[in-house]
């Protein structure tokens, strides 16, 4: 995939500004990773909001599609909370699967394999690795969708093309508000925005997104040979 996607020449100024923001792109790649916290397992459970009789079918139907879809790729736009914006592409093949390769002048990549969860600084060459079943990331790569039962949806709204969904979250990254945008016709995912603790959103838009298209395994391939990152 790097063939594709070549940083170029490192420069003294691409060199400064990465290290003086490197830290604050993890912790984006961090939010991006808590979109899949809905199916993660292993959190205590609440009182599931009551849904309407629509929006139970609207979540049926949405559930169903997604767990027909093995593999989904295209494009991602995240905007920060000060309005700054970083863009991609992405991969996932379920269960267990993905890569977020952020374009400059991020140079993160984030990558599951199934059983461990990457998240690299392709310039630094150096990466943090989580176990995938301690974090968030292991959510929308589950086999099973269920949003219509899943104790942490609070509420549904139904436009006449979007089906919002919010969800109470909780992770080893802290807790927040994940509010899930689906294109109701196509029961396709096209946004989510993750409100931190202190009220500040993150929104993650995908676009020119492909389902069902062969994905190579090298895609999701680790590094495990590199360093740490130092904090």
């Amino acid at each position: 995939m790097d063939d594709y996607y070549s940083d170029g020449p490192t420069t003294a100024q691409d060199t400064k500004l990465m290290t003086k923001t490197a830290h604050s792109f993890r912790l984006a790649a961090l939010l991006v990773a808590s979109l899949f916290m809905i199916l993660a397992s292993g959190f205590t459970p609440t009182a599931q909001a009551a849904l309407s009789e629509t929006s139970v079918k609207a979540l049926d139907t949405i559930s169903k599609a997604f767990n027909a879809t093995k593999t989904m790729n295209g494009e991602f736009i995240q905007t920060a909370p000060n309005g700054d914006t970083l863009q991609g592409y992405f991969f996932i093949e379920r269960p267990g699967k993905i890569r977020f390769y952020y374009s400059k002048p991020s140079y993160t990549d984030i990558i599951s394999d199934g059983k461990t969860l990457s998240i690299e600084d392709r310039k630094l060459k150096t990466q943090d690795i989580y176990p995938l079943s301690k974090t968030p990331l292991r959510v929308l790569l589950s086999e099973n969708l269920d949003l219509a039962r899943d104790p942490r949806v609070r509420q549904a709204s139904i436009a006449d093309d979007i089906v919002s969904v919010v969800v109470e979250q909780e992770s080893l990254f802290g807790d927040g508000i994940l509010t899930l945008i689906f294109d109701r016709e196509q029961s396709l995912l096209r946004q989510w925005t993750i409100r931190d603790a202190n009220g500040n959103d993150t929104t993650v838009t995908v676009f020119n997104v492909e389902t069902g298209k062969p994905i190579k395994p090298s895609v999701f391939e680790i590094k495990y040979d590199l360093s740490p990152t130092n904090d």
